[in-house]
């Protein structure tokens, strides 16, 4: 753990290095590649859709082309979404649209669908698509189609519940200019609703993920999950993976959740890198209690499974720390739960001592670095995570293992 965690370290600060270079040396005018914000959702909180959708209205980058709402639903109960967004940018000429179909459905050269994506293109101002409910997938993938037609160079993709950063087009948009093999890239996601112990640990979580972990992956390009709440892909690579994406299956069933690292390891697997910025910034909602936070986790371990082959498949393209990183993440909990059972059935106190000091000295490791970086007295929590990591992510992540079969969503 603490060898792991000093190599995580260095190269994560050397990719925080590297970015800051590259932005002190950019032109404060710079303008890059051109942008489509496509922010999806299925029956949001409406203050917290009216949020993401003003901080939408915000974004100040010169290249965005496109403002775009896809609602997973057009049932009477999804109407309030779109009058929200009618609210937010009504004085931008926004307008909505009301398929009765989906596009993942139709042939690209079926005319109902022509007739849809290019007055998605071509219409002058935010455009908000009430379609069928079928999903995060089937809503993405319409906006991906209508800024295919529009020629937007790359997509930021976004959830309903999200707020982001006003320069964040420009960051990530400036993440894909480094090189023309950078295909995609994310950047710092922060959680806004800290109230409860579980998110508010939960928050600390998501800075080490991302700004250690994914900081690290990034300085090997070779990011593993570009996060759903804030990612940018290039329009290029959408087009030629979007279709085996959207219909991605395990087990004969038809994939719901798992959206991001499915779409990040079809990015890896043609090739191309994976950037972190962490100067790109967005506020997301996280589970506020246990169950829901479990449930969650159980989800995405589940997707982490289910991408192994692909990741397998593809690690001969880039560099060792891509295999390294997968095979840590996938031993590391069944060690902790290994060496848990040895210490409690056959150790002494001394070796359980010595075991939960062991972890608390690595959180500690953890707390100094977050300290001196952030200079936020928070992060003196973090050595509580373990607890938490150890009664829900643990278990969640053998769940998992032995419940890939089941594709539900799990909410219930």
């Amino acid at each position: 753990m603490a060898a792991d965690f000093f190599a995580v370290i260095c190269f994560s600060a050397l990719n925080r290095r590297r970015v800051n270079q590259r932005i002190n040396k950019r032109d404060p005018h710079w303008v890059g590649l051109s942008t489509g914000i496509l922010a999806v959702g299925y029956r949001e909180d409406p203050i917290l859709l009216e949020g993401c959708l003003k901080s939408l209205r915000a974004i100040r980058y010169q290249r965005n082309q496109r403002v775009m709402l896809v609602v997973d639903g057009n049932e009477e109960q999804d109407e309030y979404m779109a009058q929200i967004f009618m609210k937010i940018f009504e004085k931008q000429g926004a307008a909505v649209f009301r398929p009765d179909f989906l596009c993942m459905d139709r042939e690209a050269s079926d005319k109902a669908r022509e007739d849809l994506v290019r007055q998605l293109a071509y219409h002058p101002g935010p455009v908000c698509v009430m379609q069928p409910h079928r999903g995060k997938r089937s809503a993405m993938y319409t906006g991906f189609a209508a800024l295919l037609q529009q020629g937007i160079e790359s997509v930021v993709v976004t959830d309903s519940d999200t707020y982001l950063d006003p320069a964040v087009c420009k960051e990530l948009a400036f993440a894909l200019a480094e090189s023309p093999i950078v295909g995609a890239a994310t950047g710092d996601v922060r959680i806004y609703n800290t109230g409860t112990w579980v998110s508010f640990l939960s928050s600390l979580r998501y800075w080490f993920a991302f700004n250690l972990e994914r900081g690290a992956q990034s300085y090997h390009s070779v990011v593993n999950c570009v996060s759903g709440p804030l990612g940018i892909y290039r329009m290029s690579i959408v087009a030629d993976v979007m279709d085996s994406w959207v219909k991605q299956s395990f087990l004969g069933v038809l994939c719901t959740y798992g959206d991001d690292r499915h779409l990040t390891n079809l990015v890896l697997r043609e090739g191309y890198k994976v950037k972190f910025s962490h100067h790109a910034i967005c506020y997301t909602d996280t589970p506020i209690k246990f169950i829901a936070w479990v449930t969650q986790q159980t989800r995405w371990s589940k997707s982490f499974f289910r991408e192994i082959p692909i990741q397998l498949g593809c690690m001969h393209l880039h560099s060792p720390w891509m295999t390294y990183a997968l095979l840590y993440q996938l031993i590391y909990p069944m060690m902790m739960i290994y060496n848990l059972v040895n210490c409690i059935y056959f150790g002494t106190g001394s070796q359980i001592a010595w075991w939960m000091f062991s972890i608390m000295g690595v959180g500690l490791m953890k707390t100094a670095y977050a300290v001196r970086v952030t200079r936020d007295k928070k992060f003196f929590f973090t050595t509580i995570y373990g607890f938490l990591y150890m009664l829900g992510y643990v278990p969640a992540k053998i769940y998992a293992a032995l419940t890939l079969y089941d594709n539900s969503w799990g909410t219930r």
